[in-house]
């Protein structure tokens, strides 16, 4: 049986967020060792003809993930350094959701530290 999050993340405007990117990939390739790559995510702005012609988006990377352990990834998001904090957005759709939530990096942190202060307790 399948429970599919399907992920969009914008780090901002025209950053240039690759090596954040390649770090979350690792990352996350630590959460599934038997399956490298199983929830990586990847560049959407890579096939510019997608998109209606010759311009390319902002930088945008998705993949529709299965069983993505949901709090991990967003806590592994949060945790990383961002080149535009204050315009990244995170897009985050379950197979129970009707839409996306769209999440901030300032939002991401406080979740995270807040499972934290609650883990501790």
């Amino acid at each position: 049986m399948s429970d599919i999050t399907v992920v969009m993340l914008s780090p901002g405007c025209w950053a240039d967020d690759t090596d954040a990117v390649a770090e979350l990939n690792a990352r996350l390739d630590l959460l599934s060792p038997d399956l490298p790559g199983r929830w990586a995510l990847r560049d959407l702005g890579a096939r510019p003809e997608a998109w209606g012609g010759t311009k390319n988006p902002p930088a945008c990377y998705g993949a529709a993930f299965n069983h993505l352990p949901l709090d991990d990834f967003l806590r592994i998001v949060g945790e990383l350094t961002w080149t535009e904090p204050e315009a990244f957005q995170l897009f985050v759709m379950t197979e129970q959701d009707e839409r996306y939530q769209v999440l901030s990096l300032a939002e991401l942190r406080v979740r995270s530290a807040t499972a934290t202060t609650t883990t501790d307790a």
